[in-house]
């Protein structure tokens, strides 16, 4: 849209848009010739000047990225200078599309340095360059030097609430559906979809089009009447798990991959890259290194002190149904018990005092027992199968003859009632299962019994 924009004011200069999987449109190699060959065509005078360069230098596109954008767009367009300064605006627009579909990923990386350089170079160029991308590490890497802030300009989109014009994509393309269909939805009453059907695919869609336009395709597919496949869309999410299988498969392996990624979406409540490496007992560094790779899908934070989140709450759904993401998959009940170890370490790493001088210890203490409670609801009768897979009871046995000081100090500050209600609802769950390891049992009583003593004497 923003090209054909240009193309409509007579400023767009050349377009590409990389596709993942497209032939010569998954690589860089066609992008700088291409861009030629617009250039010699949208501005006439570059024509005999980049057809001189081509039959000095038949194999110009077997050069550097750096001699290609020089020697075909750079000085065409300075030798075209007085041309482009006769028309109204002041600059002309290339418009590179989806820098992350690109599959050479150390070129593309060249290439923003290349695009970079030129303008640090002669920051009068008579033209500019409109990329978009996904937040992919090659990509962020080098649009984040001080280099490229100087010549850069950034608009991040998940700023931007796109639900108005996500409404309005919808309204169109029902209106379509419905006109193109409608000896088959004769007797489905308008409004349609209704007020209320449409303000659900908004908010299921999460301000993001990939949503939208997935949950679309899928209502205007061939097979099925599209008043039923509506009905379908509005109950299930459709569409997004190859874009997830995709994004992790070309993360690099990471052997925390499965603890980090595992633990964030089964948090309680987000937490800052700082808290999180407290409360799993990894550097800040080992964290964001895991991240590496999937910024389309998870919203990593440029400051430490900054919440980690997924882009969409389907993330958490597709990690932890095994038949959707298979390599992928985070055992829920098993990451859970995991987390509560994490938990029962990091709050035995306290200072004197019982004072919590960490995030990490401050959600061990208010989550542990969230944690324990959804491990074993979530396992059901494998349960205590897990147990020999993690070190948990030796840690409650461990915590049940420390000190409570700081985790009742916390819960009296923030609530004492839901920890104490997840610890029951723990033992609940617990005293259901013959196959439950008494001493688990006896431990966890001794916690219970413990902990509401000294919380009705503080409190």
């Amino acid at each position: 849209t923003v090209a054909e924009r240009y193309a409509a004011k007579s400023i767009l200069l050349g377009s590409f848009f990389f596709l993942r999987g497209a032939g010569g449109r998954s690589t860089i190699t066609r992008l700088i010739p291409t861009l030629a060959y617009q250039l010699s065509n949208s501005l006439p005078a570059t024509e005999p000047l980049i057809r001189d360069v081509i039959r000095g230098e038949p194999a110009i596109t077997r050069q550097s990225l750096k001699h290609q954008f020089k020697t075909l767009i750079v000085e065409p367009m300075l030798a075209a200078r007085k041309t482009t300064r006769s028309r109204k605006t002041k600059y002309l627009v290339i418009v590179i599309d989806a820098l992350d579909e690109c599959d050479d990923k150390d070129l593309m990386r060249e290439f923003i340095e290349v695009v970079i350089g030129a303008f640090q170079e002669n920051n009068q160029l008579p033209f500019r360059v409109v990329v978009t991308s996904t937040v992919e590490e090659h990509i962020r890497q080098k649009l984040e030097t001080p280099a490229a802030r100087s010549v850069t300009h950034c608009l991040s989109l998940q700023d931007f609430d796109a639900r108005s014009d996500i409404d309005k994509f919808f309204r169109v393309c029902f209106s379509n559906i419905y006109g193109e269909n409608h000896r088959v939805m004769q007797n489905v009453s308008l409004p349609w979809p209704s007020k209320s059907d449409l303000n659900a695919l908004v908010k299921k869609s999460d301000g993001l089009f990939i949503v939208a336009a997935t949950l679309m395709n899928f209502i205007r597919g061939e097979s099925g009447l599209p008043q039923e496949k509506l009905q379908r869309a509005l109950s299930a999410e459709t569409g997004l798990d190859t874009m997830y299988a995709q994004v992790f498969s070309r993360v690099a392996y990471d052997p925390n991959f499965h603890r980090v990624i595992g633990t964030i979406v089964l948090l309680r409540a987000s937490l800052s890259i700082t808290f999180l490496g407290e409360l799993l007992q990894l550097q800040t560094a080992h964290i964001v290194q895991t991240l590496l790779g999937t910024q389309s899908i998870m919203m990593i934070p440029e400051g430490d002190d900054q919440p980690i989140q997924s882009f969409h709450t389907s993330l958490g759904d597709f990690l932890t149904v095994e038949s959707r993401s298979a390599k992928f998959f985070i055992n829920p009940p098993i990451r859970h018990l995991f987390i509560t170890v994490d938990c029962l370490v990091a709050m035995a790493m306290r200072p004197s005092g019982g004072i919590v001088y960490s995030g990490g210890q401050k959600y061990g203490c208010l989550n542990w027992c969230y944690h324990l409670h959804q491990g074993f609801v979530e396992a059901r009768d494998n349960s205590f199968d897990l147990l020999s897979k993690t070190s948990l009871t030796n840690h409650l046995k461990d915590f049940a003859s420390q000190s409570h000081h700081l985790w009742v100090n916390t819960l009296i500050h923030t609530g004492w009632q839901i920890g104490m209600r997840d610890l029951n609802s723990a033992l609940l769950i617990l005293k259901q299962f013959p196959q439950c390891p008494p001493d688990l049992l006896l431990v966890l009583e001794d916690i219970k019994t413990k902990t509401e003593l000294v919380c009705v004497l503080l409190w």
